[in-house]
């Protein structure tokens, strides 16, 4: 298996370059191909020396950032939307932003047309942190019935 080589300085400060073998995961060192032990590191990380100019950086883990948060418990719920296109499209939008705004995601929707009538009806599922569902879906609703109370005046 053939790797890129992207070398680098020890952070330790021992002026070796090294670079991470994939096979191995650990640093080797790039002119002797061997696995690098920094003579500056000790076991315990107590007694370490650095050069001044060479602060020792940790290799980053991306995952460990995910794993020190804990997913918020969320509350699965869904719309059903019934109208033509351009109302339809409207509720979403909206029913999207409110969703959003209580940092809840949709996750998709099912859509149905009835071919007398050409009304499409939508079906939105979404999720939000446990506790606002109600509060998603009484925004929606005050938007609903504002709208229909525009369209008869």
């Amino acid at each position: 298996m053939s790797q890129n080589i992207i070398p680098k300085d020890c952070s330790y400060g021992c002026n070796t370059r090294i670079y991470w073998n994939t096979a191995t995961n650990e640093y080797w060192e790039v002119f002797s191909k061997k696995k690098h032990v920094c003579p500056n590191r000790s076991n315990n990380n107590n007694n370490v020396s650095y050069s001044k100019t060479h602060i020792p950086t940790t290799k980053p883990n991306y995952y460990n950032k995910f794993a020190k948060q804990p997913k918020p418990k969320m509350s699965n719920s869904l719309e059903l939307l019934q109208g033509p296109i351009s109302e339809i499209q409207k509720k979403y939008e909206i029913l999207s932003d409110i969703v959003t705004e209580y940092n809840g995601k949709v996750h998709g929707s099912q859509r149905d047309m009835d071919p007398g009538t050409g009304l499409i009806d939508l079906l939105v599922y979404y999720e939000v942190p446990f506790g606002n569902r109600d509060e998603v879906k009484r925004k929606f609703e005050n938007f609903v019935t504002s709208q229909v109370t525009l369209e008869r005046n």
